[in-house]
């Protein structure tokens, strides 16, 4: 091959990098509290004597910010962070933010270069849940913010007297459930020992939220309860074993109960990037597994006797969906009344009773 094609083909690979660079300088930035530190138009070696971090590697971090203009070059070699494009990467960080981060360059990215040692030796990391399960745990809570006003709708109309939240992580979502609904008792169940631990911490004001440690296909409350949170967890359950963790909820759901599902669907029509290297992050491990697909979904709740409704997307770019499971003996008078929370269903109903006050 001609020498001029293959430097211009390698040219263009090379402008590809361009695209990481702003995640990995917020990255850094985060974990080390620069971007506080140029808060204020100082020089790189006013940080580096504040900060006692390497100059030169500093420098190089500084580079880069300006180029991707996350930082902004004064006067006499001083900088400053741009408030404009990095606002939301200083002061108090988000935890969400800080996780979202940390889940991307410290798990998804290092497997993804993995993958070629995967292939050739057949042997598949393995997702360490006493590691890593704090960060996953609040990335997870960030998710389901965008499903809250459909579930807050569901509990203020239905006779709920106790909630569920399996693979509960910190806690966070009871959290709120707790302050719209102090009568309604809540037990949040995850596996990973610590997360439990910071989540009681965190819930210490909040007497109608306990929590326990246990696997969530075998755990099961004392009494059948209402509602049940399933919220992120399919890709850690093997596809064989998914009617089984259904069989099972369907043991302690109360017949006029509802499961709300949030889960990243494979194949959807939307996100397909994002959801595709999802679901090579999710299949390099041996201990986790490939995003379900909505027929999937669709099969194994119709031989567990639950009925799938309110399918919708939640999270476009990612391809995350919410929909509600359901005995299916109930599923048609939940469809007829705006229980559910599905905005659909609420337009139906206004609609309903503004036919009859026209008509009476």
């Amino acid at each position: 091959m001609n020498e001029w094609v293959i430097a211009m083909q390698a040219r263009k690979w090379m402008k590809k990098n361009e695209s990481f660079l702003p995640s990995w300088h917020a990255y850094v930035g985060v974990e080390l509290d620069l971007f506080n530190e140029f808060e204020k138009s100082i020089t790189i070696d006013e940080v580096s004597d504040n900060t006692g971090y390497p100059r030169d590697l500093l420098a190089s971090w500084v580079r880069v910010g300006v180029a991707v203009k996350h930082l902004k070059k004064r006067p006499n070699e001083r900088f400053r962070t741009s408030k404009q494009r990095c606002s939301t990467l200083m002061g108090d960080v988000s935890p969400g933010l800080k996780a979202i981060l940390k889940e991307m360059m410290e798990l998804h990215i290092p497997t993804m270069l993995q993958y070629p040692e995967i292939m050739r030796s057949h042997h598949r990391a393995k997702f360490d849940h006493e590691r890593h399960g704090e960060i996953v745990a609040e990335t997870s809570a960030l998710l389901e913010h965008f499903a809250m006003k459909k579930i807050f709708k569901m509990l203020r109309h239905r006779n709920v007297r106790t909630v569920v939240d399996l693979g509960c992580g910190h806690g966070g979502y009871l959290r709120k459930l707790a302050q719209e609904f102090p009568g309604v008792q809540m037990i949040g169940v995850d596996i990973n020992q610590k997360v439990v631990n910071k989540a009681r911490r965190l819930s210490e004001g909040y007497p109608n939220i306990s929590f326990e440690v246990g696997d969530i296909k075998s755990w099961e409350p004392e009494e059948k309860t209402d509602v049940v949170l399933l919220h992120n967890i399919f890709h850690y359950i093997h596809p064989d074993e998914r009617g089984e963790l259904l069989d099972h909820l369907h043991q302690y759901v109360t017949d006029q109960g509802v499961i709300s599902v949030i889960t990243p669907i494979s194949e959807s029509g939307y996100g397909h990037a994002f959801s595709s290297a999802f679901n090579s992050f999710f299949i390099a491990h041996e201990n986790l597994f490939a995003l379900p697909k909505k027929e999937e979904l669709e099969d194994i709740s119709d031989d567990c006797q639950f009925e799938m409704f309110d399918f919708d997307p939640i999270i476009k770019e990612g391809s995350w969906y919410t929909f509600w499971l359901a005995p299916s003996s109930p599923v048609n008078e939940i469809r007829q009344s705006t229980m559910a929370g599905s905005s659909e269903q609420s337009i139906q109903a206004d609609r309903a009773k503004a036919e009859l006050t026209r008509t009476s």
